[in-house]
């Protein structure tokens, strides 16, 4: 091979390069991919065998598209590895709740609803309220807790805290 000829196709690798690494960055908000974080859990056991948890969390939509919830899937792993999974309290009992259970502390956020909404270029501060079918000593001695949130077409966001 002769110098010039390498020194073409070097050239065209890179414009090629160029070209793919600039369509990615044009397209970066076309596609959901949420991030999120655990802020606070809070506990409350309510019998014997049935624990309540709170999940205060955020959630940031850096995308161009508007992320609607179409599912909310909280769970708890012991520590014995055994994944418990947990049912949601209803938003519009959230005020009860609190007023029911003052040591849970005050309502820190607005619940995130199935079908709820996260707009573009946004972030938000939510809440869940999860029921656990096991004593408030298993939920307590967790190994961690985990909070996947997925969006109706399919991106999702999974987090995981204390």
């Amino acid at each position: 091979m002769n110098k010039s000829f390498t020194i073409g196709f070097a050239a065209a690798v890179l414009a090629i390069i160029l070209v793919i690494w600039f369509g990615f960055i044009q397209t970066k908000g076309n596609h959901l991919a949420p991030t999120g974080w655990i802020a606070s859990v809070r506990t409350q056991s309510l019998s014997d065998d049935l624990t309540m948890m709170v999940i205060d969390f955020g959630v940031l939509n850096d995308s161009d598209q508007q992320m609607v919830v179409g599912t909310i899937d909280p769970w708890i792993t012991t520590p014995g590895g055994n994944n418990i999974h947990g049912s949601l309290y209803s938003a519009s009992d959230m005020p009860k709740t609190f007023a029911f259970y003052p040591k849970l502390g005050p309502q820190l956020n607005q619940p995130l609803l199935l079908r709820g909404t996260i707009d573009p270029h946004k972030t938000v501060n939510r809440m869940v309220a999860v029921e656990f079918d096991v004593p408030l000593r298993v939920v307590t001695s967790r190994r961690d807790m985990t909070l996947r949130l997925a969006d109706i077409t399919g991106p999702e966001v999974e987090m995981t805290g204390p």
